[in-house]
């Protein structure tokens, strides 16, 4: 039997995810522990061989509480399922000692070959965070211009700046918060030596990355909305600031 212990703080999450796994294997012997103080007490009981754990468990501390669990239990196979997200959150938790990373929204097919993979020692990457990781890695060829630096999060916030959209509308693209978004465009502009948003439009022009910020924001508003890509972006903006003043009126 393989010993599992969830830690999530929802027991609507702990219940999708014990019925995931048990109808994956019939191996597992699966424990809860839906706040800090239940797991410090499982794990003063006994050893566990997988841990799925909800980082977000511990705000602002989510790699702090993965590094913890890697120093506590470091035969275990770390298995992050989370609703943070993988392009802000992935790359730390990987290196905090997690084997796996996985979003909420996944499908339970790529849940339970994660859940293979990291149970067998491997790792479990998603494509996006496997980008996300070779990116990082070019960072480091002195050969690179400075927009190869960027994370994918990172080109799309600079996509979309390009392309005319402000922070707000941009963050209710990406269903992120508005805050998170400036960040990562002070860092776009910050890498660029840019001091405004003309700045960028005026670098994308100088590298002929304007086709490629377009379609970086058709794209997004395509799988934002389930539509098909705009021939466009201009269509994209318009929608995706609609949908934003939108949700400004529902509150």
């Amino acid at each position: 039997m393989i010993r599992t212990l969830v830690v999530e703080e929802s027991s609507v999450a702990r219940l999708g995810i014990r019925s995931l796994l048990g109808a994956q294997t019939k191996e597992l012997e699966i424990d809860e522990a839906p706040s800090i103080a239940a797991l410090l007490d499982k794990l003063a009981e006994r050893y566990y061989e997988l841990i799925i754990v909800e980082p977000a468990l511990c705000p602002g501390m989510g790699a702090t509480l993965v590094r913890q669990l890697r120093e506590a239990c470091p035969w275990a196979a770390i298995l992050v399922c989370t609703e943070l997200d993988e392009l802000s959150f992935g790359v730390d938790a990987i290196r905090s000692g997690a084997k796996g990373y996985l979003m909420k929204t996944c499908h339970r097919d790529e849940f339970r070959r994660a859940v293979e993979r990291v149970g067998a020692g491997q790792v479990y990457l998603s494509k996006a965070l496997a980008a996300e990781f070779a990116n990082r890695v070019r960072r480091y060829d002195r050969r690179n211009k400075p927009h190869d630096t960027f994370s994918q999060r990172e080109f799309q916030i600079f996509s979309m700046t390009v392309c005319g959209m402000t922070a707000v509308e941009s963050a209710h693209l990406l269903q992120m918060s508005t805050e998170a978004v400036r960040g990562f465009r002070d860092s776009v502009m910050s890498r660029l030596q840019a001091s405004t948003a003309q700045d960028l439009v005026e670098y994308a022009r100088a590298q002929r990355l304007v086709d490629d910020c377009s379609w970086t924001c058709s794209a997004l508003w395509s799988g934002r909305y389930d539509q098909g890509c705009v021939a466009s972006p201009y269509a994209a903006i318009q929608s995706a600031r609609s949908a934003a003043m939108m949700g400004f009126e529902m509150r």
